[in-house]
């Protein structure tokens, strides 16, 4: 018996990003040598306090608000005030729950009718098409500049009475790049007086390196939503923890949603929200410390590897490596370092950029210098 499935599957495929991740540690589990350099996570386990913060409430076992605990939309309103000095937000703009993405779907389908178009700077994440895309709206794409930095002036020429909404996502997956304030302000202005909303994807807001950093909500939008989480900064991605805050009518729109949809977050995991939130919601120093000291391997490691350009990275934990000088395929590219060497990149066709690849620079530091030792030793051997 063959299910037939709806429309809306037909275009509808398995995270690639997940699935590239999935069978590195399939390979693994099976022996093989394999140097992981794709998953969107930190290689830390879970903090100690928030292990056992969470250790001390597991005796709790009763549902939630679907909205979440009053305390923990408490605690991510006050954080989220003097994070973004947005005096609005309060518990009733925030909705908790089961990861960034349940959040970014329910706002979507709160916000977007049929045909309504929401501008993606690509290249993007690919859960950010397919959520929008699910949500019945129509994308249209705004490549980022050369240097990954917002285009302003290129979204402001795709505006038409059917914009519904702008997705942005500073620091950025998969470029690691960070928007400039000047093209988020700019952008700001373009949208004065509509009804266009913008959705800011900040998951990777605590996790920046450059001191001159804004996030995009501080600029000045008038119509907003933004969506966070602890699953990078806090090392929770298995936990699956996230929230949105918006408008009051939107954020009752969404957790209405949710109560059909998931219910409320998973109760241990907003303890371990609350458990971050009590120590400032801040990555622990030695994972910022870490990551500054992989990406200056990574940067220093890939200068000495000819054909490959990359951008050092503002914050996230990614390098966007522009391969076009070696392959126009990075997708059999990838599979072909992969089966010689051990070595899994993401391919750049995952996020809508052929010849390029994106490297997580999160695993330890034996590993990364495996593994960039190999690959520098495939490109010189093929590229000859």
């Amino acid at each position: 018996m063959k299910a037939d499935l709806s429309d809306r599957m037909r275009d509808v495929k398995e995270s690639a990003t997940l699935a590239v991740d999935a069978r590195a540690k399939r390979m693994a589990a099976e022996g093989k040598t394999v140097y992981n350099l794709t998953a969107g996570e930190l290689a830390t386990d879970t903090p100690d306090y928030i292990q056992a913060a969470v250790a001390k409430k597991l005796h709790h076992n009763k549902y939630t608000p679907p909205a979440g605990l009053a305390e923990l939309r408490e605690a991510i309103a006050g954080s989220s005030r003097g994070f973004y000095g947005l005096d609005w937000i309060g518990p009733a703009n925030v909705v908790v729950t089961a990861s960034t993405k349940p959040a970014m779907y329910a706002a979507l389908l709160a916000l977007v009718n049929r045909g309504d178009e929401v501008i993606l700077p690509t290249p993007a994440w690919p859960s950010h098409q397919h959520l929008i895309e699910l949500a019945g709206g129509r994308v249209v794409e705004v490549p980022l500049s050369s240097d990954f930095d917002l285009d302003a002036e290129a979204i402001g020429a795709r505006l038409t009475d059917k914009t519904k909404l702008i997705l942005l996502n500073s620091p950025h997956n998969p470029t690691g790049a960070v928007f400039s304030k000047g093209a988020l302000i700019k952008l700001a202005g373009l949208l004065k007086g509509t009804n266009v909303t913008v959705m800011s994807d900040d998951i990777y807001v605590k996790l920046v390196y450059d001191k001159d950093f804004t996030p995009a909500p501080v600029h000045g939008f008038e119509n907003l939503v933004i969506i966070n989480g602890f699953s990078k900064s806090q090392a929770l991605t298995g936990w699956r923890i996230g929230y949105l805050i918006a408008d009051e009518t939107v954020a009752k729109a969404a957790a209405g949603l949710l109560s059909h949809i998931t219910g409320n977050a998973p109760l241990p995991s907003q303890h371990a929200a609350l458990a971050a939130l009590e120590r400032g919601d801040r990555p622990p120093a030695e994972t910022l410390r870490d990551l500054r000291k992989n990406r200056q391997l990574v940067a220093n490691s890939l200068k000495a590897i000819p054909g490959v350009k990359y951008k050092l990275p503002g914050g996230a934990f990614y390098f966007f490596l522009d391969l076009r000088a070696i392959t126009g395929d990075t997708a059999e590219w990838c599979e072909r370092l992969l089966k010689q060497t051990g070595v899994v990149l993401a391919p750049g066709e995952a996020f809508g950029a052929p010849g390029f690849a994106r490297l997580t620079f999160t695993a330890a530091e034996p590993t990364l210098k495996k593994a960039l030792s190999l690959l520098k030793g495939f490109i010189e051997a093929t590229s000859k």
